[in-house]
């Protein structure tokens, strides 16, 4: 695959690519450079850690709702 192709890929095919070519350098290094590329909405200080942790369980308990 070239890398005007890894370009085009959304980051969930890309992560789903390096599931099934692990030792693809190039794609990784181009799913790191997407990552990069979001910004980080919000910082947490050790202040709010409580709040982190909360969002944390809410998100789990939101993806296994049967546990």
């Amino acid at each position: 695959m070239s890398k005007s192709n890894f370009a085009a890929m959304s980051k969930t095919e890309l992560k789903r690519y390096l599931l099934e070519h692990r030792n693809d350098t190039e794609a990784f290094h181009a799913l790191m450079d997407k990552i990069d590329a979001e910004p980080n909405p919000k910082f947490y200080t050790i202040d709010e850690v409580g709040e982190l942790q909360k969002l944390i369980e809410e998100k789990r308990a939101k993806e296994n709702p049967y546990q």
